[in-house]
């Protein structure tokens, strides 16, 4: 079932469940639970196509280095920032899917094995294909090589792409579900709270017209992502007593200061596996380097991950009018290829690319001053406004050089070819891919939520996205969001007598 709460003319909606945000890990919960015979209500700020009204509530401030803003890095709309994705598949590109590393997961407090299960359930959610993402499961499917086995310091995995297509296929289910309402322009401002905090009891959704919705439910989940999460929180001032809510803000810097050269006449053909391309099982996938669990436990290395992109080559001035009229004639009959994802489908690759621009997603660790507040402005409902302070530090800057001085060594090592690189030129900041604000933990003087993301003190209150991740990878983090979401389903089911949701 689906409304638009303005046009409601109740003052209150009720349910077993309430689950705060229709992006992908609010839609994954909804999902989860549409067999289970309990009513849920699934609020979303935004509507069912892009509206520039709600995207003002994104506004914020940003202090610190350089970044995109928290308007433009964030979307309001049932589906959520699969809204930003650039999104063709059968054409390629997409959005990129990529587990955690198993040693990423080694401050939290989940391990990989308890983790596992639900990646491969994610798989099925985000419409990809098995959970395989080491690169020689896959090569054997193409006439591709990729770095051999014996290498000590690099491997071949790959990502895999889906676009936003899964996402609306959930949404129709959630839409043809009679126990599931999805519910438009629901912008929740503020949780209510018993005396003694320890139980949300309603929440207060606004509309634009000014005019309240009470929402009463047994449970609360909050999955509208990392600045809203921590900024709800806050406003309501819930689990705000060790000021740990909004800190450890994350993001996943971009470095591109590497040129790969490759050896060899078939350089490229050799390193067509890490374009992007279609598996004959219809999956597409695109190869990339990562380290080996023996480089970061021996270079006691942050996480990453490297994108081969092909560096266009830069043609000598043309002499005279007839030779540079020429070469545009021969542009627009024969144009040159693009320089990322695709290039190998083309031909003539030495022609037109001189080698490789090495793209690194980095791990930025966590750090308390990186980390949201309550900036004192209100947004046009009335709700304080977030200000985010993020900087990438001096001893950041010092590891990435030595990252980048090892890959030199290793891709020459690999057979690779030679690695130019740029010293000393900071990496960008807007991967868009926000974690961390209310990470998790079992001691509740470490984070903000337990293991099973309940806040810790508040017995029905929930969080689950990138906002629990205690430490967040280099990955693209919607795999591991669908994961935990599919996780706190079940854990929900599990509760007892207490969470008045049944098992399936």
């Amino acid at each position: 079932m689906e409304l638009d709460v303005e046009r409601l003319s109740a003052d209150r909606l009720e349910a077993d469940l309430c689950i705060v945000g229709a992006g992908p890990a609010g839609i994954a919960l909804a999902r989860e639970f549409m067999p289970d015979g309990i009513s849920v209500l699934l609020l979303e700020s935004g509507g069912p196509s892009p509206e520039i009204w709600p995207q003002t509530l994104n506004q914020g401030t940003v202090t610190g280095v350089s970044y995109a803003g928290l308007r433009n890095t964030r979307h309001r709309q049932t589906g959520g920032t699969t809204y930003l994705w650039n999104t063709p598949v059968a054409g390629r590109q997409g959005a990129k899917y990529v587990p955690l590393d198993p040693w990423d997961l080694e401050d939290w407090p989940i391990t990989w094995e308890e983790l596992v299960s639900y990646y491969h359930r994610a798989q099925q959610v985000a419409g990809l294909g098995p959970f395989r993402y080491d690169g020689a499961a896959w090569a054997g499917t193409t006439d591709q090589a990729v770095i051999g086995p014996g290498e000590e310091h690099l491997v071949t995995r790959i990502y895999q792409f889906g676009g936003r297509e899964a996402v609306v296929g959930n949404l129709q289910m959630i839409r043809a579900a009679t126990d599931v309402r999805l519910c438009h322009h629901a912008t929740v401002c503020q949780l209510s709270t018993s005396s003694d905090r320890a139980r949300v009891t309603g929440a207060r959704i606004r509309i634009r017209s000014g005019r309240e919705i009470g929402v009463h439910a047994s449970r609360f989940i909050l999955a509208s992502g990392a600045i809203e999460n921590a900024r709800l929180l806050m406003v309501s001032e819930i689990g705000s007593r060790l000021d740990l809510v909004g800190r450890c803000f994350m993001e996943h810097p971009r470095d591109q200061t590497m040129t790969l050269f490759p050896d060899g006449p078939d350089a490229f053909e050799r390193l067509a596996f890490y374009d992007q391309h279609l598996t004959p099982g219809g999956t597409i996938i695109g190869g990339r380097l990562g380290p080996t669990e023996q480089a970061v436990r021996e270079f006691h290395l942050t996480s990453f991950s490297a994108t081969l992109l092909p560096q266009r080559r830069e043609l000598p001035p043309a002499p005279g009018l007839g030779a540079r009229l020429s070469r545009r004639i021969r542009a627009l009959v024969t144009p040159p290829p693009a320089g990322g994802y695709g290039w190998s489908r083309g031909s003539d690759h030495r022609r037109w690319f001189e080698g490789f621009r090495m793209l690194l997603n980095l791990e930025q660790r966590p750090h308390r001053e990186n980390r949201l507040v309550l900036e004192g402005g209100t947004d046009l409902l009335g709700v304080p406004r977030v200000g985010l302070h993020w900087t990438w530090r001096p001893e950041e800057q010092a590891a990435l050089e030595r990252l980048k001085s090892l890959l030199v060594d290793w891709c020459a090592h690999a057979g690779l070819g030679r690695v130019r690189l740029d010293p000393n030129v900071a990496p960008d900041p807007n991967a868009h891919h926000h974690a961390g604000t209310t990470r998790m933990s079992r001691d509740p003087r470490d984070g903000v939520v337990d293991p099973d993301g309940r806040v810790h003190g508040v017995e029905n209150l929930f969080v689950t996205g990138a906002s629990v991740f205690p430490t967040a990878g280099f990955a693209n983090p919607t795999l591991t969001v669908l994961a935990l979401a599919i996780r706190l389903a079940d854990h929900l089911r599990d509760a007892g007598p207490r969470s008045a949701l049944p098992r399936p």
